[in-house]
């Protein structure tokens, strides 16, 4: 028994419908919003739709996750189904529960934090050439980072050397900046493409040296790919399992999160998520990763810079706290440091748990 994607999406969206008569679906049609029936059948009401279930975008493992108890949280294959179903009216359809399973045994694995829909572009990885103006920008990448790279290795975590190339290559003619930008940009910029493939957050490398034109002099710029696409995160590549254990390392910047990912975490790609906030805030990426991923058993590891806002940590205290999420709160304390996007030499990490 098999069905499309879309096929199977839309069929459990009317399972779901019919088995919880107050579900509704989020703004972007991702997740369906239930009263948790696990809060319920211990006697906590639940009339505010605290559980959220996923839908399956883009061949995502299913889950379903609560946001008053992190206890009532897993994969939603048939026993799990008819466990939330065991208070309904209704029951769920033997026939659906098959087709649920045979999901499940086909998304159990996420390889790289791409999302290729909804206008998102469907970007491949191009070859970086051993140009001039690519050993200058390795150079300084790796001067950064206290390292010596090959340019193979720094494209594998979606640095992008030329975005003329990129695009070129990807078979996207149309640019969002003028020409004569464009030829700026590939020339000083070094760019990082985030995991919607819709934006690359782009570092000026001739800041406070070469005059450049005011709407492209800033340290960091953003360059949209498709305009009015999301921007998204910064986030390494890596290969994980959803069912497994997770440490997910987030830093501000994105020097940051490559020093994290190199000088202190050993490159590890396996069951490990690196991400940088961007100028985002870590609250909104932490729930990235636990509502729009799923990620069911995470550590979280944070990376702060030393002139951190007063009230981050308290804010992320307040809403992760409850979901018994261990939170880990990583310094760098060398002397005349004020962050970890450093060579390991500048490097003195203290460590704390935060609850």
């Amino acid at each position: 028994m098999g069905t499309t994607n879309n096929g199977f999406k839309e069929l459990l969206k009317e399972q779901l419908h019919k088995l919880f008569p107050e579900a509704k679906e989020d703004g972007a049609d991702a997740n369906t919003l239930i009263n948790c029936p696990l809060c319920n059948m211990e006697g906590k009401r639940d009339n505010d739709r605290h559980m959220s279930i996923c839908l399956g975008d883009d061949g995502k493992p299913l889950f379903f996750n609560c946001w008053r108890n992190n206890l009532h949280r897993g994969i939603l294959n048939s026993e799990n189904l008819e466990k939330l179903a065991s208070a309904s009216t209704t029951i769920p359809d033997a026939g659906f529960l098959e087709l649920l399973d045979e999901y499940n045994r086909r998304s159990g694995k996420m390889n790289r934090y791409r999302l290729d829909s909804k206008g998102r572009y469907n970007i491949g990885l191009v070859r970086v050439d051993n140009t001039e103006i690519n050993e200058v920008k390795r150079i300084y990448i790796c001067k950064r980072l206290g390292l010596d790279l090959p340019l193979e290795e720094l494209a594998k975590n979606k640095i992008i050397f030329s975005i003329k190339d990129l695009l070129y290559r990807n078979y996207i003619r149309e640019t969002t900046r003028a020409p004569q930008i464009m030829e700026l940009l590939d020339k000083y910029y070094v760019g990082f493409l985030t995991n919607t493939n819709g934006c690359i957050i782009l570092r000026n490398m001739v800041a406070g040296k070469i005059p450049l034109p005011e709407s492209i002099a800033d340290r960091y710029i953003k360059y949209m790919i498709k305009k009015g696409a999301p921007s998204g995160y910064y986030i390494i590549p890596t290969s994980c399992n959803l069912y497994n254990h997770i440490d997910i390392h987030l830093a501000e910047g994105t020097f940051d999160i490559l020093s994290v990912f190199y000088n202190l975490r050993g490159a590890n790609r396996v069951d490990n998520i690196y991400g940088s906030i961007g100028g985002n805030s870590y609250l909104n990426m932490m729930e990235y990763f636990l509502s729009d991923l799923g990620i069911i058993d995470p550590t979280f590891h944070i990376y702060v810079d030393n002139d951190i806002k007063p009230h981050v940590l308290p804010e992320i205290e307040r809403k992760i706290k409850p979901l018994d999420i261990e939170v880990y709160i990583h310094a760098n304390s060398y002397p005349g440091e004020k962050d970890f996007g450093v060579p390991m030499q500048k490097i003195q990490e203290y460590v704390y748990k935060l609850f």
